[in-house]
């Protein structure tokens, strides 16, 4: 059977996180046979994602426009428009917009990063992911905050 899907701009599953973040879904498992999830970050300057890492998926970040600075295992690093970042299963990384930032994001297998995405899209600034909630995304998502 073939796969086809066309994503309109502004049609997509969307998001509001913590932090101003706002990221749509462009393709998920369903779309890809399970193979990678695709999505669109727009991220407010200062707005920053916490030490993790993922035991399953690759992460892939490519930079849209903007400046975002990168921590990968030990190295840190300033990554701007055109700049692509990769970090494999059980590396640590976070990351911090140091200006209003556009990302495209690819994580591969698809799956987990996406309902990770579902999920925390219930919490905010003022009602934080609990060392409770962070157990379950191990569980759940295979995704470990730090």
């Amino acid at each position: 059977m073939m796969r086809y899907k066309h994503v309109k701009a502004g049609e997509s599953e969307r998001y509001n996180l913590a932090g101003g973040e706002l990221t749509s879904i462009l393709a998920t498992g369903l779309d890809t046979d399970n193979q990678v999830s695709i999505f669109d970050s727009k991220l407010p300057k200062g707005n920053e994602a916490p030490w993790h890492y993922h035991e399953i998926d690759d992460e892939i970040f490519y930079i849209i426009s903007g400046e975002v600075e990168f921590d990968v295992e030990k190295e840190n690093f300033l990554a701007t428009a055109g700049d692509l970042i990769i970090a494999g299963p059980n590396v640590s990384r976070r990351f911090k917009a140091i200006s209003d930032s556009h990302l495209l994001v690819i994580n591969t297998p698809s799956g987990p990063s996406e309902n990770f995405i579902r999920d925390i899209s219930t919490f905010s600034d003022d009602n934080p992911p609990t060392d409770k909630d962070k157990k379950s995304f191990i569980e759940k998502y295979k995704i470990h905050i730090i």
